[in-house]
């Protein structure tokens, strides 16, 4: 716990080489982020194939995590101040507090939305989808989701349920422990990331399991058609327009699974990411007092919001050339200058 302003022990803090080291890593992320975030939003807009209704949400969960990354470098300000306060207005501390809470519970809301997404695409036909996976429905989506992480985020403090300022001990812009209620705060927010984490991983079973049971009876049902034709020796012209169906139509909708199941997967690799980078977070939202390990496992959570557009870089088809379109791109004209 921090030292009242009357004591006369000098309140402790993290020694300044791990803030230094902390510092450092948040600077990279900084850059990684802003640049591969916006890159993402970019490549979205200006990309026909990337023009869907699922991507919306993924622009949503981009500018979320460069909200994050703008408020780094002030969060990098109070790591390397030596004088026990923040060395910008206190105001701006608590904003950026509120920023990288709300943030993040945005990032967790998004991720419950495309998993829930996913599943209504896959598990539901073309027509029976188009009524709710709508641009407009999803706006709509949007919009809550940014409401109701402002609310979780921010009203808990402006009722007195934690305090958004400088916390000396770490260094950084948080909920600071000289607000007996912090913990209740901290274990509110951990509780609310949990929670959306559990919502977002019991659509992609939902998703597994429908997968499974499809396979299944596209397998069934094409041993049984083929048994029965043959069985039947009457027609050959039949059996042969038969046969054609079955060469075409089977494939068709396998194509249009695999397509969906392939998004699907990127999405679930940003969602055990997310998961990986929170867990440790987690644990210290539960753990009450204070500790290096809660340092570096802010770190870690800030990681998740520059890993996303290296996953779409690396496994996404249509990302990577829209990434590769914008890069040269901009590259030319730099080009032509040089030379």
């Amino acid at each position: 716990m921090e030292a009242s302003p009357q004591s006369p022990v000098e309140t402790p803090t993290i020694a300044f080489h791990h803030r230094v080291i902390v510092a450092s890593v948040l600077a990279v992320f900084t850059i990684i982020g802003l640049f591969g975030n916006t890159l993402v939003i970019v490549s979205v807009i200006t990309t026909k194939k990337l023009r869907t209704v699922t991507n919306i949400l993924v622009i949503n969960l981009a500018f979320a995590d460069n909200l994050t990354c703008f408020v780094l470098p002030f969060q990098i300000t109070g790591l390397l101040s030596q004088t026990g306060r923040y060395p910008i207005p206190e105001i701006i501390c608590a904003i950026v507090a509120g920023v990288g809470f709300t943030s993040v519970c945005c990032s967790a809301s998004t991720l419950v939305a495309i998993g829930f997404v996913r599943w209504y695409v896959i598990t539901r036909s073309i027509r029976g989808h188009q009524g709710l996976n709508t641009p407009r429905n999803i706006a709509i989506v949007v919009l809550i989701i940014w409401m109701v992480s402002l609310a979780l985020a921010n009203i808990p403090p402006v009722l007195g349920v934690g305090t958004l300022c400088y916390f000396k001990y770490y260094g950084i812009c948080s909920l600071t422990d000289t607000n007996p209620l912090v913990f209740v705060n901290f274990t509110f927010q951990g509780a609310v990331i949990i929670t959306a984490l559990i919502l977002t991983l019991t659509f992609y079973g939902l998703i597994l399991r429908h997968v499974l049971q499809h396979n299944k009876q596209f397998r069934d049902k094409f041993a049984a058609d083929k048994a029965s034709d043959s069985s039947s020796a009457e027609t050959q012209q039949n059996k042969a327009s038969s046969s054609t169906s079955q060469d075409f139509r089977p494939p068709m909708i396998k194509a249009i699974n695999q397509k969906e199941i392939e998004i699907t997967k990127n999405v679930f690799t940003v969602v055990c990411l997310f998961m990986i980078c929170f867990v440790a977070q987690s644990v210290n939202f539960l753990i009450p007092g204070v500790s290096l390990f809660a340092l570096y496992g802010y770190m870690i959570l800030m990681a998740n919001s520059v890993v996303n557009p290296i996953i779409y870089g690396l496994k996404h088809p249509t990302f990577q050339e829209a990434f590769k379109r914008i890069l040269c791109r901009r590259r030319r004209p730099l080009e032509r200058v040089s030379n």
